[in-house]
């Protein structure tokens, strides 16, 4: 009978639960935030230099007529230095007309643009300066695209003379 109380009384404590021990869990999240580089500066302005009264002019911002131009000092394309390591979405605000501030009058302007990968280089041409986009050559690497600006000026001798001007504002957005 000793045998079997002894056995019993081991059974028991076997079955008896082990003492719970308190325990508690927490995660710790990893993150990495990765930034493109872009910058935009202007290098040239857009100059269709000095026209008779009513004389209209083209310069175009694509092709061979393109080197020749940018950066003289009396007609020029106009020239936008983009440092990017990504894809770049662009949009533009492009006037139609150029203002004459003394008098009010106006010249008729539609722009064109076009993409380089060197400053005074021919460009290849996009459908509109309104909104396109170019791709990094070597995305994570920091590389310059030039973006070129021409168009016309259609003359008015009605206009009168003097300086009109007009501003097309960029936006450039890093992509993916």
């Amino acid at each position: 009978m000793k045998k079997l109380a002894l056995a019993l009384a081991a059974l028991a404590v076997a079955a008896v639960p082990a003492a719970s021990h308190a325990q508690a869990s927490a995660t710790v999240t990893a993150s990495a935030t990765v930034q493109a580089s872009l910058t935009a500066a202007t290098t040239h302005q857009l100059k269709f230099g000095t026209l008779a009264m009513g004389a209209s002019s083209t310069l175009a911002s694509s092709g061979a007529s393109q080197a020749s131009l940018s950066g003289l000092t009396t007609a020029g394309l106009g020239q936008v230095q983009v440092g990017h390591n990504s894809n770049v979405n662009v949009t533009a605000t492009v006037p139609t007309v150029l203002t004459n501030a003394s008098s009010g009058q106006t010249l008729a302007f539609s722009a064109t643009c076009a993409t380089a990968s060197s400053s005074g280089g021919s460009g290849t041409a996009v459908a509109s300066c309104a909104s396109f986009s170019f791709n990094a050559a070597t995305p994570g690497t920091v590389q310059s695209t030039y973006v070129l600006v021409g168009g016309t000026v259609t003359g008015n001798a009605a206009s009168g003379v003097g300086t009109f001007t007009g501003d097309i504002d960029f936006t450039f957005t890093a992509s993916n």
